[in-house]
This record gives C-alpha cells, sequence and structure tokens, in this order.
C-alpha cells in the first residue's frame, strides 16, 4: 500500500454475482422422486406457449402496468433504473443471496412498486427464512407422501394460459391439525407444491405464475379456516412475490357470499382482477379446458383420489377443448429446456414417420383426433369455414343451460394473437348479450348452430318434390374421379311414394 499499489496475493476474491446482485452458495430445498413426477408436469403446450397481451403486464385502468413475466424479456426504462438501483444497494450492503432470489430480484421490485431499498429487505427476509425453514435439508417426496394423501392441495391441471393450477380444498385439512392448529404440517405441504411448481412446472418468459383454486365446499361460515388462510396468503405473498396470477373462492356458504358482494365495492381495481369469488364452478370454465377439473369444479374429469404424482392431464389447455389422444410425455425429465424442445421435436418426428398413425390419423390444432379417411371434398355446415362474419347463430351456455343468441364477429383460419390470447386455427369469434365466447374447431358441431327456420325450409323441399319441379341433388361421376358434382334433375316420381320421400330427404340434404 506504500507504494501505491496492492500486492496479488492480498488482493480480495472477487465476489460472485448472480442477475448482477452478489450471491452465495446455491442451497438443496427440494428432493424428489422420480416417481414422484407426473408424466404431464411439463406438457408439449406450455413448450410453444408465446404469451400476449394480459399474460405480459397487468394493465389498469390507470394507467398502471404490473409485470408478470420476468425473465428472458425486455424490461422498461424505469424497470432498469429500479434494477440498477437495487443492484447498487445490495453491493454497498455488502449482503448476499441465494442465486434463486437474485433472480426474484424484479419481482420483489414490482411487488414494492419499484422501492429498491423494500425489495431488497423482502428479498433478505426470504432468505432468512429459506435458510432457517431448509437447515435440516431439502424437503423430500417421500417424506411428504403421508401428508399428500389427504388430499387438501395438489395441482390439477393447467389454464388457457399454461399457468398451474394449485387447488387447495379446506374441508380435507385433517380436524385434528384444524384444532390443535397444527399449521407448520400444512405449510409444508403448500411448500413442497410451490417449490415443485418453480422446479418443474415453468418456463421462463412463457409460463411464470400459478392460479389457486379455493373450494370451501362442507364448510359452513363459522368453520372457514380465516387465521389458516391468512397465514397461506403471507406465506404466497412474502415468499413467493408475484408467482399468483389469479385466486378462485368456489362453494362459498350463502351468507358469505352475499357479504363478497359488500366486499367487493371495497377491493382495489388490482384486487378485483386476481381475486374471483364465483357463484357457480362452472364459471371455471371460462379459462379452463374442462378435462382440466375435476367434476366437482365444473369440469370432466372424476375426482382424484391419488394426489402423489400430482393428478395431472394432458393438453390442450384452451377453454372446450379435448384431451389430446398422443401426446408427448415425461419432458421434464429434460435437463433443461433446449433439450425438452429437442425431445418434443424428435418424438413428433417419430410420429409422423411411423405409417400407421398416417394412415389412420389425423392430430387437428386442438388436439382432438379425426380419422384421416373421410374424403376431402366432404361438406360439414358444422366446420368453421362454413361461418361468416355476421352469421346469426345460437351458442350452448354452459351457465344459463340453455342456448343463446349470437353472432358470429370473427373466424381465425389460421393460428395467430387476438386480443392478448394465443388463438388455435379454426376458432370462431360469437358475440353473445354478456360479451363474447371463443369457440375452438373441435367444440363448433357440438356448441354453435345456425339460426334456421326448419320447418319451412322442409315444406318447400317437399313442394318442390310433389310438384315435380326442378330437384337438386347429389349424384357422383365416374367411381375414379376424385370430385362430387351437385346435379339438377326432375323429380318424375309419385307424390307420397317411397322413392319421393327419398327425394325430398336429398333435397333437404343438399341444402
Amino acid at each position: 500500500e506504500s507504494l501505491g499499489r496492492v500486492s496479488p496475493q492480498v488482493c480480495p476474491p472477487r465476489v460472485m454475482e448472480c442477475n448482477g446482485i452478489p450471491c452465495r452458495e446455491s442451497m438443496e430445498v427440494l428432493k424428489v422422486d422420480p416417481e414422484h413426477l407426473a408424466a404431464f408436469t411439463l406438457p408439449e403446450e406450455a413448450l410453444e406457449y408465446e404469451p400476449a397481451g394480459d399474460d405480459v403486464f397487468l394493465r389498469l385502468s390507470s394507467g398502471i402496468l404490473e409485470r408478470r413475466l420476468h425473465s428472458n424479456v425486455t424490461f422498461t426504462e424505469d424497470e432498469e433504473h429500479a434494477l440498477r438501483n437495487l443492484r447498487q444497494e445490495a453491493r454497498r450492503s455488502g449482503k448476499r443471496f441465494s442465486p434463486e432470489i437474485c433472480h426474484e430480484a424484479t419481482r420483489y421490485l414490482s411487488a414494492t412498486r419499484g422501492n429498491h431499498q423494500k425489495a431488497l429487505s423482502l428479498m433478505e427476509a426470504t432468505e432468512n427464512w429459506r435458510h432457517h425453514y431448509f437447515k435440516d435439508g431439502p424437503l423430500c417426496s417421500a417424506d411428504i407422501a403421508e401428508d399428500m394423501k389427504h388430499g387438501f392441495a395438489y395441482f390439477v391441471g393447467r389454464d388457457r394460459a399454461m399457468r398451474p393450477a394449485l387447488v387447495f380444498r379446506a374441508s380435507r385439512v385433517p380436524e385434528k391439525w384444524r384444532k390443535d392448529f397444527d399449521i407448520d404440517r400444512l405449510l409444508r405441504v403448500l411448500i413442497f407444491c410451490m417449490e415443485v411448481m418453480l422446479r418443474f412446472m415453468l418456463v421462463p418468459g412463457k409460463v411464470e405464475t400459478s392460479c389457486l383454486i379455493v373450494d370451501l365446499q362442507d364448510i359452513s361460515i363459522k368453520d372457514i379456516p380465516i387465521s389458516l388462510l391468512r397465514e397461506i396468503h403471507q406465506l404466497f405473498t412474502a415468499h413467493y412475490p408475484c408467482r399468483g396470477f389469479r385466486f378462485y373462492v368456489c362453494n362459498v356458504p350463502r351468507m358469505l357470499m352475499a357479504i363478497s358482494h359488500v366486499a367487493k365495492s371495497l377491493l382495489t381495481e388490482r384486487q378485483k382482477l386476481k381475486v374471483r369469488v364465483l357463484s357457480d364452478v362452472r364459471e371455471l370454465l371460462e379459462d379452463f379446458a374442462p378435462h382440466q377439473l375435476e367434476q366437482d369444479l365444473g369440469g370432466s374429469r372424476p375426482l382424484a383420489t391419488s394426489f402423489l404424482p400430482f393428478p395431472l392431464g394432458p393438453g390442450p389447455f384452451y377453454p372446450g377443448s379435448a384431451p389430446r389422444l398422443s401426446p408427448v410425455i415425461n419432458l421434464h425429465k429434460a435437463s433443461d429446456l433446449k433439450e425438452a424442445r429437442e425431445e418434443l421435436e424428435r418424438t413428433r418426428c417419430h410420429a409422423e414417420a411411423s405409417p400407421s398413425s398416417v394412415e389412420t390419423h389425423q392430430e387437428t390444432a386442438s388436439g382432438r383426433l379425426t380419422s384421416n379417411s373421410r374424403s376431402p371434398d366432404s361438406f360439414d355446415l358444422s366446420q368453421p369455414w362454413t361461418f361468416r362474419e355476421g352469421d346469426e347463430v345460437e351458442v350452448w351456455s354452459v351457465s344459463q343451460n340453455a342456448w343463446v343468441a349470437g353472432v358470429v364477429q370473427a373466424f381465425f383460419p389460421q393460428s395467430t394473437v387476438a386480443e392478448g390470447y394465443q388463438v388455435p386455427p379454426g376458432t370462431l369469434k360469437i358475440s353473445i348479450p354478456r360479451g363474447c365466447k371463443w369457440i375452438p374447431q373441435d367444440l363448433i358441431s357440438s356448441n354453435v348452430r345456425r339460426v334456421i327456420s326448419t320447418p319451412s325450409i322442409a315444406e318447400q323441399c317437399k313442394e318442390i318434390a310433389n310438384q315435380g319441379r326442378v330437384l337438386l341433388s347429389a349424384s357422383l361421376v365416374e367411381e375414379h374421379s376424385p370430385h362430387r358434382h351437385p346435379t339438377l334433375s326432375r323429380c318424375t316420381h309419385s307424390p307420397g311414394s317411397e322413392i319421393s320421400d327419398r327425394c325430398i330427404r336429398a333435397t333437404w340434404f343438399c341444402l
């Protein structure tokens, strides 16, 4: 130092950094046996999903934007400024964090509205909590399997934007736990679920948040575990910030439902967007495919009886879609996302090269499989390309259990992004009195029907046939020809005869 320089031997070691923040060695917090991970822990759709609109930012009427995706994205100037201040403050304070916490820096900034000092305090609190909670070693799936059998917390599926849905059933919490206020074992299950989600179920830059479905079935208003729910809320907000996209509360007692309507007026716009108190579980079908939910939650799946591995099914995940019949499984076993995508590509190439699969089935964008033997010239009035903008239709409403009038607003022949959602090809957008419905191709035939006055058309067909006037019928040209042509011919058969009735049916079919 007297010579104005520092000897290399006494230079302080370089501080290891992660995301520009001083970090320490990572600690192991989770150990999951392979048999405790479901085949669809990481579905193929999550790897290919392209988020847009509200999936990236929560836009409030005041103009405030709340970021929902924090990885592999470009930050705004304000976000860059806040992150730069947080990094400088962390270096100045000499504090170090585990790499997992460093990667969450912008989430803490978002939770504190850009206040870097508060964000750093929250990061330090989470760091201390993790070191205290996991000081005896990681959470092991084998150790937690017994508590998982109660089925009060488990992932059941994903919503339309691939976000995992965690179901919490209050009535299944063991009575002894509630009486003794043994909240530690309950929180251990929830922490295990969250750590599994963070490790295996998310895709940075595409899927980074989750949904929570709170089921209060068979719970009276006096038995609602308010303190328990408060602890859960504090756990999520303090140590897993900005990981919750939406909270659904269903099967609410009547008295509490009445109170909730009053309380809703006191919530902020942000809280209203995040919390939904459902009057009917079928409202979940606005955000979930039926096969992603159990029957008592408005879905089509039977109630789960085994909860580890999580009862996760295949995609697709668009509302109204049916389960894929030939999904790719076990993508979560890949060492990283790049390897998972390569495995997905290899599996698909192998399936396309298989003669049996090519000859017998064709996979549609919605995940349904249809026979390839159908003639390309066959014509089905329920196919989306037969609808035009402005067509009057009727749409089946699950919540009203009835057909409601609607008008076709748009048809999407190709996969695209519309109004912030990834829209699969063949989708119809139909306006109804209460808003809009997006009907995927494989549900059009069962959920959309044209507004046609059937009796009058049938009477016209009968009159045409009975009077022997020009009749439109379908006839085939030479057998080797790939085309079918409608031709005009005269019905010369006696009215009321069997052949005449067949002409009537042929006319009705052609029309």
